[in-house]
C-alpha cells in the first residue's frame, strides 16, 4: 500500500539504454530528481543528457539512445600551412593532408586518418604535423675538399638532399662520394668531408702515356715526310716524262710539215685563170705563158 503511494508521488522510472548506463540523483523518482545517462567509449548519446521529474510527475524529455560514434573529432589547424579534407564530416576512414606555405618546410606526417576502433572512440591515425622555417632545419655548404670540388653546389639543403663530391683529375676520393642532410634540431650532415689526396700511380701512368705518345708522334712524323718525298719524287718523274713526249712530238710534227701541206699555189692554165674580158683588148688576143 506504501508503495503505491510512493509511485503516486514520484515519477515513473525509465529504462535502461542500450550500450550506455544511467544515474539517478535520488534514490526516490520524487519531483525534482534527476537521472544521467552516458554511453559506452565509442559510442555518441543521442537526445538530452539529464531529465527531471516535473511537478506533474512527468519527465522533462524522453530517453536519449547511444550511437556507435562513427567519424573523429576536427584536430584543427596547422600553423603556415593549408589542409584538404577529404570527407567534411570526418568519418571513419576519412583523411586530411597538410602542406606547409613556402619558405616552409613540414615535420611530421603529412596525411592523418580517422581510424576506427572496437571499443572506443575513432582516433587519428598519427599526431598534427608541424612546419617550420627552411631556414632553421638546413645544413649549410660545408665547404670543398682540397683539389676537388661539388656537384650543384648551393649555399642551403632541405633535409633529405644530398651533396656530391668530385676530385680532379691525378686525385682519389677518400670518403663518402655524398652525404645528405639529415633533420634534426639542428640539422646535420650524415657524414664528414672528404679528401682528395693524390694518386702516384694515376701520375706515373700519365707519364708513360705522354713518352708514349711523343714516341708516336715522332714517329709519326717521319712516316708523313717520307710519305711527301715519295709523292713529290713521283710527280716530278711523271711531269718530266711529259715534257719529254711532248717536245718530241712536236720535232716530229716539225719535220713532216712540207710533205703535208699543199702547195701554195695551183697550176693556173690559160683557159681557167685569164679568160676573163679585163684582160681582152682592142679586140686582140694575148697569149701568156706562166709555168710555176
Amino acid at each position: 500500500m506504501g508503495a503505491e503511494v510512493s509511485r503516486n508521488d514520484s515519477c515513473p522510472d525509465l529504462p535502461e539504454i542500450q550500450n550506455g548506463w544511467k544515474t539517478t540523483s535520488h534514490i526516490a523518482l520524487v519531483r525534482g530528481a534527476r537521472i544521467t545517462y552516458q554511453c559506452d567509449p565509442g559510442y555518441d548519446l543521442v537526445g538530452r543528457e539529464t531529465l527531471t521529474c516535473q511537478l506533474d510527475l512527468s519527465w522533462s524529455s524522453q530517453p536519449p539512445f547511444c550511437e556507435k560514434i562513427m567519424y573523429c573529432s576536427d584536430p584543427g589547424h596547422v600553423e603556415h600551412s593549408t589542409r584538404s579534407l577529404s570527407d567534411p564530416k570526418l568519418l571513419v576512414g576519412s583523411t586530411i593532408q597538410y602542406s606547409c606555405k613556402p619558405g616552409f618546410i613540414l615535420q611530421g606526417g603529412a596525411t592523418v586518418t580517422c581510424y576506427g576502433r572496437e571499443p572506443g572512440t575513432p582516433v587519428w591515425t598519427s599526431r598534427l604535423p608541424h612546419c617550420v622555417s627552411e631556414d632553421s632545419v638546413s645544413c649549410e655548404n660545408p665547404g670543398l675538399p682540397d683539389n676537388g670540388y661539388q656537384i650543384l653546389s648551393k649555399r642551403l639543403y632541405l633535409p633529405g638532399e644530398s651533396l656530391t663530391f668530385v676530385c680532379y683529375q691525378g686525385y682519389e676520393l677518400i670518403g663518402e662520394v655524398a652525404i645528405k642532410c639529415i633533420l634534426g634540431n639542428p640539422s646535420f650532415w650524415s657524414g664528414p668531408l672528404p679528401l682528395c689526396r693524390a694518386n702516384h700511380d694515376c701520375f706515373d701512368n700519365h707519364a708513360l702515356e705522354v713518352a708514349e705518345a711523343t714516341a708516336g708522334s715522332t714517329l709519326d712524323g717521319g712516316n708523313i715526310a717520307l710519305a711527301i718525298f715519295i709523292l713529290v719524287l713521283l710527280l716530278t718523274v711523271l711531269l718530266g716524262g711529259t715534257y719529254v713526249y711532248v717536245t718530241r712530238c712536236r720535232y716530229h710534227s716539225n719535220l713532216r710539215l712540207p710533205l703535208i701541206y699543199p702547195h701554195p699555189y695551183r697550176q693556173i692554165t690559160v683557159e681557167t685563170e685569164f679568160d676573163n674580158p679585163l684582160y681582152e683588148t682592142g679586140g686582140d688576143t694575148r697569149e701568156y705563158e706562166v709555168s710555176i
